[in-house]
Parts: C-alpha cells; sequence; structure tokens
C-alpha cells in the first residue's frame, strides 16, 4: 500500500514530517516532500502550498512521481456545524466546492460543486464499519463525520457559517480539499481527507487559528499514525479493490458538469 498525504502549509507539513517520522525527499518541483515506512506498506507526504490550485497541482505530481494507491487530504479547518469543537477532526463524506458560484454566499448547490470522498462509492455497512474503527481509534468525541465546504476566503462571521452549513449541511471548511479530490478523481484513485478543527468560523477565527494550528496538526498527524499502524487504511483499500471496474473507470467524470 502506498499513502500520499497532502500538507497545505508549513506548519501542517512539518507537524506531519515530525509526528510521523518521515525521512526528507528531494523536493517536487519546490514542494517539501518525505518519506517513510509504514506497518502495511509506504507513506509520502507533500507539502502543497495553499488553494485549491496548488494542492491539484501538487496531488497530480505526488500521483505521478509516487503512484499512490490512496490520497489523503489533510491539515486545518474552521469548524461550521453547531456544536462542533476546536480539537475535533473532521471525515469528510463529501466536499462542495462552494465558491464555484463566485461568491462567498451561495444561495443554492450546484451539480458540480459536489465532491464525494472515497467513502461515498462504498456500500453502506462497510462506510459504517470503517468509520467505527476510525472512530474508536480516537478519543472519545475525537472524530466527526461531515461535510467539508471548500473555497477560498476566510469564515469568519455567523452569517457565512450559517449559510454554509444551511446550503451544504457542512460541518466545516477549508481552503484546499476540493483540489485534492480533484487530482484523485482524475487520476481515479480514491481520496479521504481528515482535517482538524481550529477555529470555529467566528469574529475570533484568525486569532484562535494563530493559536491553535501547532498544537492541534501534532494531534491530527498523531491520529493519522494511529489509524496506519492499526492497519485501518489498509482495510479501507481492501473494500475499495472490491468495487466495480466500471464505477472506478467512470470517476474523472465526476469533475465535470
Amino acid at each position: 500500500m502506498k499513502l500520499l498525504i497532502l500538507c497545505p502549509i508549513p506548519v501542517e507539513y512539518s507537524a506531519c514530517r515530525e509526528v510521523l517520522a518521515l525521512h526528507d525527499l528531494p523536493n517536487l518541483a519546490g514542494c517539501r516532500s518525505g518519506y517513510a515506512s509504514a506497518r502495511e506498506g509506504e507513506l509520502y507526504c507533500l507539502e502543497s502550498g495553499p488553494g485549491k490550485a496548488r494542492a491539484t497541482a501538487a496531488a497530480l505530481l505526488g500521483v505521478q512521481r509516487y503512484g499512490p494507491d490512496l490520497l489523503l487530504d489533510s491539515g486545518s479547518c474552521a469548524g461550521i456545524e453547531p456544536g462542533v469543537s476546536i480539537g475535533q477532526i473532521v471525515a469528510a463524506r463529501e466536499c462542495f466546492e462552494v465558491d464555484l458560484a463566485g461568491t462567498p454566499f451561495p444561495r443554492r448547490l450546484l451539480p458540480e460543486m459536489r465532491l464525494p470522498s472515497a467513502f461515498s462509492f462504498l456500500p453502506q455497512q462497510d462506510i459504517e464499519t470503517l468509520l467505527r474503527q476510525a472512530v474508536e481509534q480516537g478519543e472519545a468525541g475525537c472524530l466527526q463525520v461531515g461535510n467539508q465546504a471548500c473555497g477560498e476566503f476566510l469564515i469568519h462571521s455567523g452569517q457565512l457559517r450559517e449559510e454554509l452549513h444551511r446550503v451544504f449541511r457542512a460541518s466545516a471548511g477549508n481552503w484546499e480539499t476540493a483540489g485534492v479530490f480533484i487530482a484523485a478523481l482524475k487520476s481515479s484513485l480514491p481520496a479521504l481527507s481528515f482535517r482538524v478543527v481550529t477555529d470555529l468560523g467566528d469574529r475570533n477565527a484568525l486569532r484562535d487559528f494563530r493559536a491553535q494550528i501547532r498544537p492541534r496538526s501534532r494531534e491530527l498527524y498523531g491520529y493519522l499514525g494511529g489509524l496506519l499502524e492499526s492497519g485501518w487504511f489498509a482495510r479501507f483499500l481492501r473494500h475499495w479493490s472490491l468495487l466495480p471496474s466500471s464505477l472506478l473507470a467512470s470517476l474523472p467524470a465526476r469533475v465535470l458538469p
């Protein structure tokens, strides 16, 4: 098994590198990269840079260079859903490219906005089993399953947070998940997203992000390291391998109108 982790910004990549004990590889088109041998395969990591375009480019470069079996979007996010708290990890069922409509206040969901995670393609029983195992890997209440709203703007008001939750049923929001999912779908590969909440998308969003990003990033990659060591990602890929080849061949069409 080969797993490729995408980390958007330096503090996230540095936490991943340290916590997962990565060895440095030569930079890939300017992106810092690292490698580690895992329990059931190999782990690669790339620092993509912020935003969807950089995330897509880095993910596609990583696919070409490392030949991963699974792409993993990681990093920080703003909590959107009522009740989500700083420090919770959000596993995405789906991602919505919310600024595709040209405004941070979308009034309706366009079909082109919807980008499914690899969970969406599995039978419901397999999804429930995998998510239960993922929940059990962390502390009580650590993992929240929900949608990611992806758009390149700062979520820093109650009005915007409420609108994103209303339209997309989003649990959290960030800038890069859509880019990683687009790269995976175009490559006919599965992609998952695990993000840690560093702020609540309110007037204190930027202050909280700056205070929380370092310690919460370490917690996130510690959790992902636990999933890796327990064989969770390998189990996920075994379920994925049972899907019909016709479905996998159709994945690139998911990012077209």
